[in-house]
């Protein structure tokens, strides 16, 4: 293939690619400016996409469970992902031509390489929310700690996860924020229950939902909460326990496996060992 036709099509691909490229940059650059109309034009559009598409509603919530809370986090992560994607295939793409592969091996190529980047980029998105979530369930302990040192002084439950954002925002870092999140929807306006409540579904650490239960039933109903939260500490203890009893269990299966596979031969070797010799120089006699 001649030199023109490789320009030809390499022009083409990022021709092809360009509009998408200059769309995802001008979400990446823009400013942080969420007043202007363009950007609650963005929002409101991918707001619209997540509620009548369950697949973007899927990728929105797993975005969310990640750590990237808002519209606009949502679409600078998508965007430069599918940048990165488009920018790896052209690469691919070129590499190829220069190779002097066929075109329809280009194509195949091209086109692995950027449903490969995007499968890689999902895993990776989704093992940071794995890990996220985790990260949640472990620092709900402390969350119940601190949560029933503040009720019993008397604090509303405002002030109560005010001072919880703040004062675990380095010992518990994930939970400070989701309640941060909670917070400032109430400090505008929003009921305690209906932040609470959209607090609970877009969470899937068990633990720290069960948290969020007792805490919104408690701003429904009125009353203390001490014996909820004493209750559902002992409950995730006894969880951690269990859950740590068959790692054991699992470690100590494998350990058995391995160690069967290592000292059955030797077994058998010792067992049958001296009729197996016996035999063979019965053999050797006769054989004589």
């Amino acid at each position: 293939m001649e030199a023109q036709h490789y320009f030809f099509i390499i022009g083409a691909l990022i021709l092809c690619t360009a509009p998408v490229i200059l769309l995802a940059t001008a979400h990446i650059n823009s400013d942080a400016s969420e007043n202007t109309k363009l950007e609650f034009g963005r929002h409101d559009t991918w707001r619209m996409l997540r509620e009548e598409n369950t697949h973007i509603a899927s990728l929105s919530q797993l975005l969310r469970r990640a750590g990237l809370f808002t519209s606009a986090q949502q679409i600078k992560a998508i965007s430069f992902t599918l940048v990165a994607c488009l920018v790896l295939g052209v690469i691919a793409a070129a590499a190829s031509l220069f190779k002097g592969l066929a075109i329809g091996q280009v194509l195949a190529i091209t086109g692995a390489t950027v449903i490969g980047s995007i499968v890689l980029a999902y895993l990776i998105l989704k093992n940071q929310a794995d890990e996220r979530q985790n990260a949640l369930e472990k620092e709900t302990m402390m969350l119940i700690q601190t949560t029933r040192m503040l009720w019993r002084v008397g604090l509303s439950l405002p002030k109560t996860l005010g001072i919880i954002c703040e004062q675990l925002s380095e010992l518990s870092p994930n939970c400070a924020k989701e309640l941060s999140l909670a917070a400032n929807k109430i400090e505008s306006g929003q009921s305690q229950e209906e932040a609470l409540y959209e607090l609970i579904n877009s969470c899937s650490a068990e633990g720290f939902k069960e948290y969020l239960i007792v805490i919104r039933q408690q701003s429904i109903t009125g009353g203390s909460i001490d014996k909820s939260l004493d209750e559902l500490y002992l409950l995730l203890q006894n969880r951690r326990r269990l859950s740590l009893q068959e790692q054991v269990n699992k470690i100590s299966g494998k350990m058995s496996l391995v160690m069967m596979l290592f000292l059955f031969p030797a077994l058998v070797l010792l067992a049958a060992g001296p009729s197996f010799f016996s035999m063979v120089q019965a053999l050797n006699e006769l054989g004589g």
